[in-house]
């Protein structure tokens, strides 16, 4: 072969595992820029998070950064204290990212949290 390889992540979640969805850009962060300094975290969203988590709920990211981000945004996470969860990117960089998640929530919907 050409030696190239691929990374996959699978996670396995028990069944009726309920999830809640937060998203990253303009929510936690005060700003969606990709680039540059730290954004700022709104007041209260960690412990917004946390919340669903003492519930029992699996905690899950969306952004619609590229995955090319994913180490900036889960140091950026860790370092403000967010509870763990999975983290799912756009891919590539799109020109609609409200779109993208809508999409990416609609796929969610019918096939992972919903039998």
């Amino acid at each position: 072969g050409d030696q190239t390889c691929a990374m996959s992540y699978l996670t396995v979640l028990p069944r009726g595992m309920e999830c809640v969805v937060f998203s990253i850009d303009g929510s936690f962060a005060a700003s969606v820029s990709i680039m540059g300094s730290d954004p700022k975290v709104r007041p209260g969203a960690v412990d917004v998070v946390r919340h669903w988590q003492d519930l029992g709920y699996m905690i899950l990211y969306i952004t619609g950064r590229p995955d090319m981000q994913k180490q900036r945004v889960v140091s950026w996470l860790s370092q403000h204290n967010f509870p763990q969860g999975m983290i799912f990117f756009s891919d590539g960089l799109v020109h609609d990212p409200l779109r993208q998640k809508a999409i990416f929530l609609r796929n969610l919907m019918q096939e992972m949290c919903f039998p």
